[in-house]
This record gives C-alpha cells, sequence and structure tokens, in this order.
C-alpha cells in the first residue's frame, strides 16, 4: 500500500518554471516515494509515533531535560534518568525497527546522490545545500 508522500515547497524549482530538470526531479521524488525503503521507513515513523510505550519514555525524558534546564533537582540525577530512560527507548524493537528502515532509506539516498554526482560530473549533494552567507542562495 502506498502512502502519499508530503510535499516539500522548492522554491527554487518553482522558479525554473517547466523545465526537463524540474520534470526530472519531480519524477524521481515520485519514483523514491514509492520504493520499499521509503514505504518501510514511514511506516516506521509511524508506529514509533503511535505507540504508547514510546510516548511515555519520550515524555519522560523531555521532563527530565526540562528539570534541567530550569535548574530543578539535581543535575546529574537527571542527566542519568535521562540517560537510562535513552537505553530504554533505543532498547525497544519498534525503535530498533526504525532506525535500520531510516538506516537503509539514507543509503538508498545516498546511492542516489552518488549516481546523480557521476551523472553530472560534480558532487551533487554538498552543492544542492542552501549557502550560509546569508545572501539567500
Amino acid at each position: 500500500m502506498s502512502t502519499p508522500s508530503p510535499k516539500i515547497d522548492l522554491p527554487i524549482l518553482s522558479m525554473m518554471g517547466d523545465t526537463k530538470v524540474t520534470q526530472a526531479a519531480q519524477a524521481l521524488g515520485k519514483l523514491l516515494a514509492e520504493t520499499p525503503e521509503y514505504q518501510a521507513f514511514l511506516q516506521a515513523l509511524k508506529d514509533v509515533n503511535h505507540d504508547l510505550e514510546v510516548q511515555k519514555l519520550s515524555a519522560k525524558i523531555r521532563e527530565h531535560d526540562r528539570a534541567i534546564q530550569w535548574g530543578q533537582g539535581n543535575v546529574l540525577e537527571h542527566h542519568g534518568e535521562m540517560e537510562t530512560l535513552q537505553v530504554q527507548l533505543e532498547s525497544l524493537p519498534l525503535i530498533q525497527t526504525y532506525h535500520n528502515a531510516e538506516r537503509v532509506f539514507v543509503h538508498l539516498c545516498r546511492e542516489i546522490n552518488q549516481t546523480i554526482s557521476e551523472s553530472a560530473g560534480v558532487e551533487f549533494a554538498p552543492n544542492a545545500r542552501k549557502s550560509s552567507c546569508g545572501c539567500g542562495g
């Protein structure tokens, strides 16, 4: 079952109009959203977001984090509790499934990036990042 992928607004693509590159990028995005890797990642994310045990552990972690931020109680105790809760969270099979699905999807994205980079003759991902110069590029 294919889940619709979230729409991501890419202003630069909007400015480019309906060029072949834009159309190819849109087609690639649609194909990527249909891959078993992406579908497994989305399902794992949904499962994690809807799991009561994950929600409870996450809420406890946030409580300790807020206590640290507000200077309430013993910081070392809060950190210790957070670490214990994080270990419990990470040991859940659901979280392990999520991390595995994420790794597999990231691997696919890196393979796609490598293919685009080889085809373009330039490293794609580093050149696709937003500039930090403040010029809007």
